[in-house]
């Protein structure tokens, strides 16, 4: 037993000073800045995009199982040791109650909800990590690895393919897509990762429509992120756009397991939506999970935030183009006092649900001097979701507060969108075993006028009838994201998706339509 326990300890103590060493080489690369060059893109039809699926198909070579690991911000064994710590405490009353039974009218669910894609039809793989967006005529749904296309005035099924078809790749799986509609020119933009093809060579995917159509054209851009080939992984990207580039974050791990930094890069819109080749502007060494936001104004600033795990100070970076060349500086915002959440618990299981490591999860809304954020931190013992309005022209909060289903619910997995008018609509997911509630879909919302502080409790747009345990391990696999985007008619109605359980062992998704 001595023998195992110093090898246990001297195990330790070689983590910890690979970690260490490993800190002081990235001390020395803070605020890198490199140029990238990517040839132009490959601009793939409909029809290359069936055939392809219908190779595969035949062939049998469809994706298979995977499950996407999740990275902390923080080395495993502090995660594992903060999660632990937050689960084992005895849960009480939240902090803060002004979610319930506050006189503020939520959105309620429209015309339109829509059973999305699950996980036998988008290959097995888990968590979905469920996203999507919005555009004139079109839902797209994105998941681990799947595209999926629905009219939004029917809810009806118009399109369905694998990444892997989609992007014209199959080297590696992939993985953590998104999807956003750029509304100032009217294009879709999807992107994905993929598995480390070497230890040299990565690929993020970025396709762009042709049209507003995303039944016609795409060009597929293939970056390779790995830019400095030091056996970094990239991982979690994440999506974002303002009137002048495409911006994608993502946080890099030394061997896909020793947490580096933050990475950013900048690709100007003006080429990529041509198919043209393109020079990316690569920021390296900045703070882990850091977020884009998607810019609704022509403003010439563009903010960007990254929390710490726990904490009361959020980083915020200034992105600018003089010059048309893209520059960032920092700065910090205060926030309340927040830590890292315990994982959700379900009823009739011991198996708990992820609830990640305090990270911003979908990109921000910015519109004129507010950036509006929301993560999932621990309050009263359980998870919950906590928003913030930033000031950005002063790095101050202009209001903050907690929302969450009920005084006993679990409460994670948040995405929120604003509008112009300062109209918040939020997603999130929730289970209160105390209740017997199995992981529900909510949603929820804010008008302008409301008090400041408050996003009511909200209303369900699932219930699942079981729990979910796909795996052994504990806890389960969830998220990691949600999206909510607004209309592009009519700014008072959003639409979500989000994940919810279909059998003890799939998960399903649901999309839907909601507003005042």
């Amino acid at each position: 037993m001595h023998k195992v326990f110093k090898a246990f300890l001297l195990l330790q103590f070689a983590l910890a000073l690979v970690i260490s060493v490993h800190s002081l080489a990235d001390a020395k690369e803070r605020l890198r800045e490199d140029i990238v060059k990517v040839r132009r893109a490959q601009l793939r039809t409909p029809e290359d995009i069936e055939s392809a699926e219908d190779a595969m198909l035949e062939a049998g070579k469809m994706p298979v199982t995977t499950k996407i690991p999740f990275r902390p911000a923080l080395n495993k064994l502090e995660y594992k040791a903060a999660k632990d710590a937050a689960s084992a405490e005895t849960e009480n009353k939240r902090s803060d109650a002004k979610t319930l039974n506050v006189p503020i009218t939520a959105p309620t669910l429209k015309d339109i909800s829509i059973e999305g894609v699950n996980q036998i039809e988008a290959g097995g793989s888990y968590p979905p990590d469920t996203h999507g967006a919005v555009g004139g005529d079109y839902f797209i749904e994105v998941t681990n690895q799947h595209v999926d296309i629905f009219n939004k005035n029917t809810g009806t099924l118009v399109k369905s393919v694998s990444l892997a078809s989609f992007f014209g790749y199959t080297k590696r799986d992939l993985f953590d897509p998104r999807c956003v509609y750029d509304r100032m020119r009217n294009r879709w933009i999807i992107t994905a990762e993929a598995f480390p093809e070497s230890d040299t060579e990565q690929y993020q995917f970025i396709a762009i429509s042709k049209t507003s159509d995303p039944l016609d054209s795409f060009y597929i851009y293939n970056v390779d992120v790995n830019i400095q080939d030091k056996k970094d992984f990239w991982d979690f990207p994440q999506l974002g756009i303002d009137q002048n580039a495409i911006i994608m974050t993502g946080n890099v791990f030394l061997a896909g397991i020793i947490p580096k930094y933050g990475r950013m890069f900048v690709a100007q819109k003006s080429r990529l939506y041509s198919g043209l080749s393109i020079k990316l502007k690569f920021f390296s060494g900045l703070k882990m999970n850091v977020t884009p936001p998607i810019v609704l104004d022509q403003s010439e600033k563009t903010f960007l935030v990254a929390p710490p795990w726990k904490g009361n100070t959020i980083t915020k970076y200034t992105l600018t183009y003089p010059n048309n060349l893209p520059t960032l500086i920092s700065s910090s915002i205060t926030v309340p006092e927040y830590s890292i959440p315990p994982d959700a618990k379900q009823p009739d299981t011991s198996a708990s649900l992820d609830t990640s490591d305090s990270r911003f999860v979908n990109a921000s809304t910015q519109y004129a001097d507010s950036l509006w954020q929301v993560h999932t931190v621990k309050n009263g013992n359980r998870p919950t979701p906590e928003f913030y309005e930033f000031n950005t022209s002063t790095d101050t909060v202009t209001q903050s507060g907690s929302f969450y289903a009920s005084e006993t619910s679990h409460d994670w997995n948040a995405s929120i969108a604003a509008n112009t008018s300062g109209d918040v609509f939020v997603t999130w997911s929730s289970t209160d075993p105390s209740a017997g509630l199995n992981a529900e879909i909510r949603f929820s919302g804010r008008r302008d006028s409301d008090p400041p502080g408050i996003i009511p409790s909200g209303n369900k747009l699932f219930t699942s009838s079981t729990y979910y345990r796909y795996a052994n391990d504990n806890p389960q696999r969830w998220g990691d994201y949600s999206a909510v985007t607004i209309d592009t008619e009519d700014s008072l109605t959003a639409w979500i998706v989000n994940e919810k359980i279909n059998s003890t062992r799939t998960w399903g998704s649901n999309i839907g339509q909601i507003g005042y």
